[in-house]
């Protein structure tokens, strides 16, 4: 699945890449958090707080629409979905 990573507020409490790897892996295997169209998405990434442990963020379809949200642990240890 083709993602984009867009960090509106970069965290240094943990690399960005354990966090994205976390997402993706999400993404990829629960049926419910799927785009209204194949191609690219956009993850929009922000960390929430002074000391960058939650983030917050959205998925965003290829067509603009947002189809999931999320927030969670920055380690991507718990995140939740809606």
């Amino acid at each position: 699945m083709d993602i984009k990573f867009v960090w509106s507020t970069p965290t240094t409490a943990v690399p960005p890449d354990v966090l994205e790897s976390k997402i993706r892996e999400d993404i990829e295997s629960d049926p419910d958090i799927r785009p209204c169209h194949s191609g690219k998405i956009t993850a929009h990434l922000s960390s929430t707080d002074p000391l960058e442990v939650t983030i917050n963020g959205k998925l965003v379809c290829q067509c603009g629409k947002a189809f999931a949200t999320f927030s969670g642990a920055s380690d991507g240890s718990r995140l939740t979905y809606s």
